[in-house]
């Protein structure tokens, strides 16, 4: 049996995937670890090379149905009690992997934060996505009180039972967001262990930073006034 599940939505990464696949391959905790890769339709051979990697779980979206739905994809083939969950695009260190396992022990959802310890200027993010980030982090703290730094964070860590009766249904980049609201009217509280952020070394991120910051403000006073299962099934209904 293995210790815990790393699920990894991959969308156009081919670059970035061979360093992230090393990373990985170091840590000594590898062989405990069942990786789950989801392709989201990337058209730049990444399917291709994750196709050939061993003793990997391979989910491939024959069409690009979004971040969040990769995540959703993912967390249904887990085999453990464990997740976590990892950015591909190399943002965040793999090797942060045993201290979120760690920390996971005592705390039902850890996050790997990249402003838990930095100051605004000092975090090495690009100014609007720190700007976003944390604006988005401060009013979601506000709302649901929580104390959370890095709302946005790809990295995180969560036991099985958080999600126990819950089924997301936000696609896109918003699930950040839906996750967060879902742990908070559980009255679960999120802990965070701090990890440098390296900016990619290939490829755009995929996110825009100002339109999904000023979408996931209407977002959060949505899901703070409004019953959160409402609100889906009428995005439901529409979609």
């Amino acid at each position: 049996m293995k210790m815990a599940d790393v699920i990894i939505p991959v969308y156009n990464e081919r670059e970035n995937l061979p360093l992230l696949w090393q990373r990985l391959q170091a840590l000594t905790i590898c062989q405990q670890l069942h990786f789950i890769f989801v392709d989201n339709a990337s058209t730049d051979g990444s399917a291709e090379y994750l196709a050939a990697l061993p003793s990997i779980t391979l989910i491939q979206h024959a069409n690009n149905r979004g971040y969040g739905a990769s995540l959703r994809s993912g967390m249904q083939a887990a085999q453990t009690e464990r997740w976590i969950i990892l950015d591909a695009d190399g943002e965040y260190p793999p090797e942060c992997i045993p201290d979120l396992l760690q920390a996971l022990a005592a705390q039902p959802v850890v996050y790997a934060s990249r402003l838990a310890e930095k100051s605004f200027s000092a975090s090495g993010m690009p100014f609007l996505q720190c700007l976003g980030n944390t604006i988005i982090s401060a009013l979601y703290n506000v709302l649901f009180r929580q104390r959370v730094s890095d709302l946005y964070t790809g990295c995180k860590a969560l036991r099985r039972e958080c999600m126990d009766g819950i089924s997301l249904q936000r696609d896109g980049f918003e699930q950040v967001l839906e996750l967060a609201v879902v742990l908070a009217r559980r009255g679960i509280k999120i802990a965070e262990i701090p990890v440098k952020f390296s900016p990619r070394q290939h490829g755009a991120s995929k996110m825009s930073h100002i339109t999904e910051t000023a979408k996931y403000f209407f977002w959060l006073l949505r899901y703070r006034f409004f019953r959160l299962e409402n609100l889906t099934a009428k995005e439901c209904k529409r979609g």
